[in-house]
């Protein structure tokens, strides 16, 4: 497992009653995320964290009252996000809230972002918690973005469709592979380099000055028909991929991206189509995707493959001021 970089700010921090310590996986980060929809769970940290490069910021904090934890943050301090923000995490069980933790953290992660020179960092609130969204706007930060999370019932799929959306992408010089149990390093990096060109394309990416690492693309994917490529001539020019979404017992599409001088052929939604069928025919039965609303070409493909909105989610920023606290 890669080692966690000591923080830049000095822990523990007190806030009245409050003291934020450094947290870590010996944490039961599961049991401080009672009540939170957006939680993935914390093995799935835990397999983030082993597949980082040793040089990632990563930092868990842990909000104490009367030394019983109430409250989690999380933050990358890499501009990974949008206008080049640091990832970020803040919840407080229900139970404790209204007694200063998510203030304390989110001091104590202003602090450590501005350590690191970043202009704020980038978190994520359910759209219909009305109460931690008027508590967030009171702390400063600005909604940025909305996304919606759709399902799709892998059993529902139309073969049909699929085989059309499969023969135009045909029509057009490009076939659809599944990566292979023997592809190398050099195939696996080829795909990944076409990933990370795309990645800033996405509505909530622009501005990013970071991506991800390739071990952490990489480990998302435990067997490699997780990927399926799209090829004209052999070379890539375009892939979806989905990652386990354990919580769920489903899988969760990470990314779809085509290169721009092979879209409006409809690959994208072929790409999706065929992948999910493949995943279906490999037993998997829920398939899980997220996307904000101005993507309006994978919106009308979640439309056309059967999606099913069944929740949605803000981007919620807290650019620093001027002179932001820095330990």
């Amino acid at each position: 497992m890669s080692e966690v970089l000591a923080p830049r700010i000095t822990l523990p921090r007190r806030r009245g009653a409050v003291v934020v310590r450094q947290g870590g996986l010996d944490d039961d980060l599961d049991a401080l995320h009672v009540g939170d929809p957006l939680w993935w769970g914390q093995s799935f940290v835990a397999e983030r964290i082993a597949s980082s490069p040793p040089e990632d910021p990563w930092l868990i904090l842990v909000a104490e009252l009367d030394s019983e934890p109430v409250g989690y943050a999380f933050l990358l301090s890499k501009g990974v996000n949008a206008g080049g923000r640091a990832m970020a995490d803040l919840y407080v069980l229900p139970t404790a809230r209204g007694r200063g933790a998510g203030r304390a953290l989110l001091e104590a992660l202003t602090a450590e972002t501005a350590a690191h020179g970043l202009p704020g960092f980038l978190l994520s609130l359910p759209d219909d918690d009305l109460i931690s969204l008027g508590t967030a706007r009171h702390w400063g930060l600005q909604v940025t973005g909305h996304h919606k999370e759709s399902l799709l019932d892998l059993n529902g799929l139309d073969d049909d469709e699929v085989a059309r959306l499969v023969a135009r992408a045909a029509s057009a010089g490009i076939a659809l592979e599944p990566m292979i149990g023997s592809a190398d390093e050099a195939a696996w990096q080829e795909v990944y380099q076409m990933v990370v060109r795309h990645w800033a394309d996405a509505p909530d990416a622009e501005g990013s000055v970071d991506s991800m690492p390739f071990s952490v693309w990489r480990g998302f994917f435990p067997d490699p028909s997780y990927v399926l490529v799209a090829r004209r001539d052999g070379e890539p020019v375009g892939a979806t991929m989905v990652m386990d979404r354990a919580k769920d017992a489903a899988l969760n599409t990470m990314f779809t991206g085509v290169e721009r001088e092979v879209r409006g052929v409809g690959l994208a939604t072929a790409l999706k189509a065929r992948h999910a069928q493949l995943m279906r025919d490999a037993g998997h039965r829920r398939l899980y995707t997220q996307n904000m609303d101005q993507n309006a070409p994978i919106l009308a493909a979640n439309d056309r493959l059967r999606f099913r909105v069944e929740s949605g989610y803000l981007d919620v920023a807290y650019d620093l001021p001027e002179d932001p606290p820095r330990g």
